[in-house]
Order: structure tokens, then C-alpha cells, then sequence
């Protein structure tokens, strides 16, 4: 509420932001009442502390009783301070008289002992009615700083003129002098404002709408990445508990033989290739968090160098073999003329480990097909397996963070951010990466890249 304003109470108006000084014209009792007792409620429900400034047509007896019927608890509201009714010579002989500056003063002074006494602000109406000819200027005057004045205060402020008293000149000054004017007409309130003031108004409206779309967005998108944060909590306590666990079984396990001299040189030996297996399965995983890091705070750390893309494809099939071998799949390996570029030797190769050992994880038992070649000027590097393939609405997904598509693939262990950091670095790279897929068929993962970076990235 207090982004778009706080309730007028009266039809026709609606909202109103802090600060707005409008005017009303009347010609009887009944239409001072019927704007300003729901004024002065919607005050009352606003916790706003409220001065009602009364002159004929409605002194302040008949304001009190008209809002009685309105508000019961009008003589505790009284007592409280939190309502005012006052006749306007006790307003007047309060403020030092009809002086520009003393008018002024009181008003703003108001407003800051309502915030003090925790109120939301403060909501005032006055009746020009008993102003003499002679007096009308230095009201004027008075009603046109008032307008400036109450700008950033949380005050608001209702004038009412009697359409019988004032003349041509009075009615422009009233205008001129407040933000818009209300008038009653067919037995309906109408405002009167003018063209930039109502283009301003739009204009505010849009923006609300604008800032309200934006928060929400931010909102929603500050839930996503707490989900996401538990979730990756969640995973990587998982996924570091097992090789300590392991760890910890294979260490006890070689204390106790220790202890015992039970242990042969080959039983050690074997105990101690699954604590390294263990340490490096370790490594990966934390290293898995650091470019998981580095990677949402967009610092991914690039030193370029002159590398052949054909070199890293055949150290990383060499480094896959005995991988290779235990899922029963058999490389064939196309990249023997060189295609050089300059890149970042490091994240290539992490490309194309990440590529491969999602081959080797999705497509155990069938081959696999890595390729490097030149095209178009730009360098393209292609793993494909002939695995299960992936269905069309889950190809986008895969490049996502912490998918793993199946309850299996689960089981196996992991992030499921191989593929989502193989992409981060290749847009680092001024790249592009991307899966042809269909189910049953298999998936070739396709990375290019320029061969010389854009300046700008």
C-alpha cells in the first residue's frame, strides 16, 4: 500500500501519495460531510493523526456528530490526540493569526510530533469559508507555499472553498495552488487536474507496475538460488562424506594389519592404490566445488596461450584409457593435422575431460567417437557416443546446474555440473557448445571455438 499511497477515502479518488494537497469545492453542508467524514476515517484507519479545521457551513459540533455516526469512538480518538475537531478561530489564535508563516510552521511542526508519537503521518482539512475580501492574497500566498511545503512530508491536506463565495480570480488561485481540485457533480465527485498532471500520474503508475514487476522477479529469482544453494549444499555433503568414508574404512583397515604384522607387501599395496583411488576421486570433487564457485561469480580465470586443440584431444583420449577400458568402450580418435588457437590450455582441457567422461558415464559398453577439425575459420572439437541419446525436452536441461537425469546416474555420484562448467568455459572462450541428440540413438557434443578470442570478452 505505502508504495502506491495510502487510501483517500473519498470515491473518485482513491490513492493518495504523502505529500498531496489537493482542494475541494462545495456549495452545501451535506457535500462538505460526504467528503470529509470518510477522509478523516480512512485517516482514523490509517493510524494517522488527524486536524479537522471547521467553519460554516459545519462547525465543529456538527462535523463531531456527523463523524460520530461514522466512527463511534470519536471521544476517545479525542482524549488519544489521535483526532482534532477544532473551530478555525481557535486554529487561527493558535498559529499567531492569518500569517503566511505562522499557517506554514504549525502544519509542518504537526506533522513531526505525529511521527514522534508513532502515528503514520498526518492528515489535515481546513474550510476557507469565513475569509474576507481582504484577506484572500495572503491566503493564496499561504496555500501556494503550502503546496511546495508539504513535498516529502508524511502529511496530507484537504482545503475546502465554498463555490458561492469565491469569484473567477479565486477559483484559478485555489487551482493553481494545489495539486488537483474536487468537485461535486450529478451527484458524483469529479477531479479536476490538469494534462501534465495527468500524463505525471500515468507515468507513476507505470513505474509502480514496472518496480513491482522487477521486485517480484528478484524476489522469485533469490528463491531460485536459495533452493539452489541447499540443494548443492545437500549434494556436496553427500558426494564428499563417501571417499572420507572410504578413506577412513581403507586407513583403519591398514592400522590394524599394521598393528597385527598381518599384512603381505601385495595386500598393501592393493590397500594403498584404493586409498590413492579414493584421494583422487577427492581431488575431483573439490576441485568440481572451486569451478563451481568460480563459475557463478563469473571469475573463471583465463591466461591465454597458443594450444592445438588436436593435441589436447589425443592427451585426454590417452588419459581415458584405462576408463575406457573398464566401461567396454572403444575410441576411434580423428585428430591428426593441427588446429591452433589461442585459448586457455587448462579449461580446453577441462572441456574436453568433462565431454569425455560423460561419454564414458552415459554410453558404457558402446563407442565413442572424438574428432577435432577446422571450419569456417574456428575450431571444432566433437564427442559422440552411441549411448541411450537424450530426449528433445531434456537437451536444454542437461547444460543446467545439478541435472542429472536419471535415478542412476545419480547413484554413480557427482555434481551434475560437468556439463554446466564445460559451458561456462566455453562462453568464456567466446564459444559455443552444443548436443544433437535423439533417443536411441545416441549424442554428439559439439564445442567451437575462435580461434583468437574477441577483445571485448
Amino acid at each position: 500500500m505505502e508504495a502506491a499511497g495510502v487510501e483517500s477515502g473519498i470515491p473518485g479518488v482513491g490513492l493518495l501519495p504523502w505529500g498531496s494537497h489537493f482542494c475541494q469545492f462545495y456549495e452545501s453542508q451535506r457535500d462538505l460531510a460526504d467528503a470529509l467524514v470518510p477522509y478523516f476515517r480512512a485517516g482514523i484507519r490509517g493510524n494517522a493523526q488527524c486536524v479537522w479545521v471547521t467553519a460554516a457551513p459545519l462547525q465543529a459540533d456538527q462535523a463531531r456528530e456527523l463523524f460520530r455516526a461514522a466512527v463511534p469512538d470519536v471521544d476517545a480518538l479525542e482524549r488519544s490526540g489521535q483526532l482534532e475537531i477544532i473551530d478555525y478561530r481557535d486554529w487561527y489564535a493558535k498559529a499567531g493569526g492569518l500569517t503566511t508563516e505562522n499557517l506554514h510552521q504549525m502544519w509542518i511542526e504537526r506533522e513531526k510530533l505525529a511521527l514522534q508519537r508513532g502515528y503514520s503521518g498526518l492528515r489535515g482539512s481546513g474550510n476557507s469559508s469565513f475569509l474576507e475580501v481582504r484577506d484572500w492574497k495572503s491566503f493564496a500566498d499561504y496555500e501556494m507555499r503550502l503546496n511546495g511545503a508539504l513535498q516529502g512530508h508524511r502529511a496530507i491536506g484537504l482545503c475546502a472553498y465554498c463555490l458561492g463565495k469565491c469569484h473567477p480570480e479565486c477559483v484559478l488561485d485555489a487551482v493553481r495552488s494545489h495539486q488537483f481540485a474536487l468537485i461535486r457533480r450529478c451527484d458524483a465527485w469529479e477531479l479536476i487536474e490538469s494534462s501534465s498532471l495527468k500524463i505525471a500520474k500515468e507515468e507513476l503508475r507505470k513505474l509502480n507496475e514496472e518496480l513491482e514487476e522487477r521486485v517480484r522477479l528478484r524476489t522469485a529469482e533469490l528463491e531460485e538460488a536459495l533452493r539452489m544453494r541447499e540443494d548443492f549444499i545437500s549434494i556436496a555433503s553427500h558426494e564428499l562424506k563417501t571417499p572420507l568414508t572410504s578413506l577412513q574404512l581403507y586407513l583403519e583397515a591398514l592400522l590394524r594389519a599394521g598393528a597385527k604384522g598381518a599384512s603381505s607387501a601385495g595386500q598393501l599395496a592393493e590397500r594403498l592404490a584404493k586409498v590413492k583411488a579414493e584421494c583422487s576421486r577427492l581431488e575431483k570433487l573439490v576441485n568440481c566445488l572451486l569451478d563451481f564457485s568460480r563459475a557463478m561469480s563469473s571469475h573463471l580465470a583465463l591466461t591465454y596461450e597458443e594450444v592445438d586443440l588436436a593435441e589436447i584431444a589425443r592427451t585426454t583420449a590417452e588419459r581415458f584409457s584405462e576408463s575406457l577400458c573398464q566401461a567396454g568402450c572403444a575410441l576411434s580418435l580423428r585428430a591428426d593435422a593441427p588446429v591452433v588457437g589461442t585459448w586457455d590450455r587448462m579449461r580446453v582441457e577441462q572441456v574436453a575431460v568433462n565431454l569425455l567422461a560423460n561419454a564414458v558415464k552415459h554410453a558404457p559398453g558402446a563407442p565413442i567417437e572424438v574428432s577435432v577439425a577446422e571450419r569456417d575459420g574456428r575450431a571444432v572439437l566433437s564427442v559422440r557416443d552411441h549411448g541411450p541419446g537424450i530426449a528433445p525436452e531434456d537437451q536444454g536441461r542437461i547444460f543446467e546446474r545439478f541435472v542429472q537425469l536419471s535415478p542412476t546416474e545419480r547413484h554413480r555420484g557427482g555434481f551434475g555440473l560437468g556439463l554446466w562448467i564445460a559451458r561456462k568455459i566455453v562462453d568464456a572462450l567466446c564459444g559455443t557448445l552444443d548436443v544433437e541428440s535423439a533417443p536411441g540413438e545416441g549424442a554428439t557434443f559439439r564445442v567451437t571455438l575462435p580461434r583468437v578470442p574477441a577483445p571485448s570478452r
